[in-house]
């Protein structure tokens, strides 16, 4: 088997990650300037020598892609890339050892958001940048890696990107992959600048604004303060995130389309009326819910449960702790509300993660479909999503797909309990991680929601613990079918 595309695409990968370090030693002179730009220079030079050797060493060779190199290729990425982000956290001294620096690199390339670092406040500049450039790249890559899945698996939720970019089949897939990136970097780029320019008018920093942008576009949800008080401070500034959370959470083919002339593309789109009924049901659920169990006024109310669902069902992870007769409150059943929301997650083809929009409307709808038959058992009854026909292979994929991620939830709660932690604090995290919305669960959440809660950080979870969370937000980003695939010996006896 030739591994020349492979080895191609992760070499540009690592490329591109190495000049990316260049950007954070800007900011590494804001306290210790030799330990951390150092880290940053060190890190840059041995990943590009990497990257640059994997490029100069296939550049003369062509092989077209098949369907084990496209699966090879999203899963190599997100295990190896998040390996060389991590060299920074670990040289700097940021964190302790090299596990919780994979972690941290791991879940900001993954975009979950989930955090090892004790004090975000005290952290550089450089570091704090890195952290959002990470979820920034992590989620252009994932919409590349869509793409080029969509090409591979007969999936309702993978192959809109794959039909609204590739449009010739005639084209080798390399073409299509490299039209695909150079396509959805300029939306995305464009997408971030706006987003950059708005949060700098609502009244943030501009460095405030740039790495807000970044984690935000990519439905990431790193903060850099602790409680993300800058945040909340202004209803500008909130405004403008939950609207680019939803932006993150769309299907970029639609944004490709919408600049592309087609202006018409959000709203002939059945996924996006999906999203929006699904942010209203949930606001109304989370509404109710903090009217019902505390003394929160209707306003605020309101717009803790607007924000709070935007946030969890884009799984970006933002939360806005709700505040009851002058201290913080979590009900129990709000928790739940943004666990559901965080499982069904955003469109096809977006940065958010979770079981997909598209994959929950299906199943919804062959529920449906089968309480009719009852009533008609000799009825032929067509299923739709929009004017789109669902086949029987569309059909067996997503219930495929429901029964891994059933199961991977059920697996990773064990594994954690095992580790020391409580069911409830056990299923928490696997239902956040999996859905790729760990920055979500809190030390104050996590005590209201469970009385015998043994989560304190994530810090302070086992190494195995860890290693386990790592697992699941791997599992989740690469949406399952790209990793088992490989352990399929058929896949390599062609």
């Amino acid at each position: 088997m030739n591994l020349n595309p492979v080895l191609t695409i992760l070499g540009w990968a690592l490329t591109f990650l190495a000049v990316m370090m260049f950007f954070p030693m800007l900011f590494a002179f804001d306290g210790h300037p030799i330990l951390t730009s150092g880290a940053f220079l060190m890190s840059a030079i041995l990943t590009l020598f990497l990257g640059g050797g994997l490029v100069f060493a296939s550049r003369r060779e062509y092989t077209a892609m098949e369907r084990r190199h496209s699966f090879m290729i999203v899963t190599l990425v997100w295990v190896v890339v998040p390996f060389f982000a991590a060299m920074p956290f670990y040289l700097s001294g940021v964190t302790p050892n090299f596990l919780d620096a994979y972690f941290e690199a791991l879940s900001g390339f993954t975009t979950n958001g989930a955090s090892v670092l004790q004090d975000v406040s005290s952290m550089p500049k450089s570091i704090l940048l890195w952290r959002a450039l990470l979820e920034w790249f992590g989620g252009f890559s994932l919409i590349i890696m869509l793409s080029i899945l969509a090409t591979t698996v007969n999936d309702l939720a993978t192959n809109s990107l794959g039909r609204a970019i590739a449009k010739s089949n005639r084209r080798r897939l390399s073409r299509r992959v490299r039209y695909a990136v150079l396509s959805v970097f300029g939306v995305y780029s464009l997408l971030s600048v706006i987003c950059i320019f708005l949060l700098w008018m609502s009244g943030m920093s501009a460095f405030e604004a740039i790495c807000y942008s970044f984690s935000t576009i990519s439905t990431g949800g790193f903060m850099i303060t602790n409680g993300g008080v800058e945040i909340f401070a202004n209803n500008m500034v909130e405004l403008v995130l939950m609207i680019f959370m939803v932006i993150g959470a769309l299907d970029f083919a639609l944004h490709w389309a919408f600049f592309n002339g087609n202006r018409s593309a959000y709203f002939s789109n059945p996924e996006y009326r999906y999203l929006v009924y699904a942010i209203v049901a949930m606001t109304l659920g989370m509404f109710l819910i903090l009217m019902v169990n505390t003394h929160i006024t209707v306003l605020d109310g309101l717009r803790h449960a607007i924000f709070n669902s935007v946030s969890a069902l884009t799984t970006t992870g933002y939360t806005m702790r709700p505040i009851s007769d002058g201290a913080v409150y979590w009900p129990a059943s709000f928790v739940y509300f943004m666990l559901l929301a965080a499982t069904i997650g955003g469109s096809s083809g977006s940065t958010a993660g979770g079981m997909k929009l598209i994959r929950f409307i299906l199943l919804f709808k062959l529920a449906v479909n089968e309480v009719r038959r009852l009533s008609f058992p000799r009825a032929v009854i067509l299923l739709k999503i929009g004017k789109e026909r669902v086949t029987k292979d569309n059909i067996l994929s997503t219930w495929a797909f429901f029964a891994l991620y059933v199961f991977t939830i059920l697996f990773v709660s064990l594994g954690l309990a095992l580790t020391g932690l409580d069911m409830e604090s056990s299923y928490t995290l696997a239902i956040a991680n999996i859905a790729n919305a760990g920055s979500m669960v809190s030390l104050d959440m996590m005590a209201q929601f469970s009385e015998d809660s043994h989560f304190l950080s994530y810090f302070d979870l086992s190494n195995l613990a860890k290693v386990i969370l790592c697992v699941a937000m791997l599992l989740g980003r690469l949406e399952f079918f790209a990793v088992l695939a490989l352990f399929n010996p058929a896949l390599w006896r062609r």
